[in-house]
């Protein structure tokens, strides 16, 4: 799992060690958050687009890997144990090339953690140095190559969402958190009952299913009466999106904008989640640190940016 992640705007740096649950707290940590999750999420995929000159990188245990975007020049350093690799990546021409430990111009390097393909011809020797290479670079891709997720700046579920398409992931505003929730409900019973249940702990009763208009349909009673989930507390619609996300099982949740609605007992509440689920790492901002004292977790860390 990864425990170092490191982030660079224009010639700031910002750093952190990941506990079970970071707090992200200082300047610039919306858009600490917004790197991290868009350089994990793309993984054996296209490089983000990023503005200006920026910088990231990050560790899980002797595996680390780097990017650094300069003007016109991308550079991308994949490190196994002792091992390095090197690629770089010139948009304007654009050119595609490793540069260590062999030099060579290849088919893609604007992938995070690139696989080393080229149409030249190359020798048998250097065939088993690229194969060499690929192999610790698939090894690099399965260790840093995470399930991520990420909700925020703001959460805003809809009551009604269409029925019958894939809903095994849930959109960072939780537009589509119905269709999750009936999708845990079909397909992982286990994970939906147990939202319900903690629910039901602030008075809470979920409700999720077909409506006679043929979409999938979600709503709350608080106190007896039924509330359509787009109209529902601000602090029940951030608990339950939180909550659904964490039955996904990602490695990694990201949170921006934690503390919005977020009470005592919404707290409580994802606290008990969250020990239940104890291999995913929560990264979240917040604006008072007094929020990383109401969850209820023994390893989590606050830390401050400054981007």
């Amino acid at each position: 799992m990864i425990d170092y992640v490191e982030v660079e705007l224009g010639g700031s740096k910002a750093s952190a060690r990941l506990a079970d649950v970071t707090f992200v707290v200082g300047t610039g940590k919306s858009a600490f958050l917004e790197v991290l999750y868009a350089v994990l999420s793309s993984v054996g995929r296209r490089l983000p687009r990023l503005r200006g000159r920026w910088g990231f990188r990050v560790q899980a245990d002797d595996v680390s890997y780097s990017v650094s975007a300069v003007r016109s020049r991308v550079r991308q350093v994949v490190r196994v144990g002792s091992d390095e690799v090197v690629f770089e990546y010139l948009p304007p021409r654009p050119a595609h090339r490793l540069v260590k430990p062999i030099e060579m111009a290849i088919d893609a390097a604007d992938v995070v953690i690139p696989e080393v393909r080229t149409k030249e011809h190359v020798a048998a020797i250097a065939e088993e140095d690229i194969e060499r290479l690929n192999s610790m670079l698939a090894l690099a891709r399965r260790k840093l190559g995470v399930k991520t997720l990420m909700l925020g700046p703001y959460v805003a579920p809809r009551s009604l969402a269409e029925a019958g398409k894939p809903a095994d992931r849930l959109d960072r505003h939780a537009r589509n958190l119905p269709a999750v929730l009936a999708y845990l409900s079909l397909n992982r019973p286990p994970a939906y009952d147990e939202i319900r249940a903690r629910l039901r702990k602030l008075g809470i009763v979920l409700s999720v299913g077909l409506t006679r208009f043929g979409s999938v349909g979600a709503a709350l009673y608080i106190r007896g009466a039924k509330i359509p989930l787009s109209k529902a507390p601000c602090s029940a619609k951030s608990l339950l999106a939180i909550a659904a996300a964490l039955q996904l099982k990602p490695d990694l949740l990201i949170v921006d904008n934690f503390d919005y609605c977020m009470t005592r007992g919404t707290a409580g509440v994802l606290s008990e989640l969250l020990r239940q689920r104890p291999t995913t790492k929560l990264v979240v901002e917040i604006h008072s640190e007094e929020v990383a004292e109401w969850l209820d977790v023994q390893n989590k860390s606050v830390v401050e940016v400054r981007l």
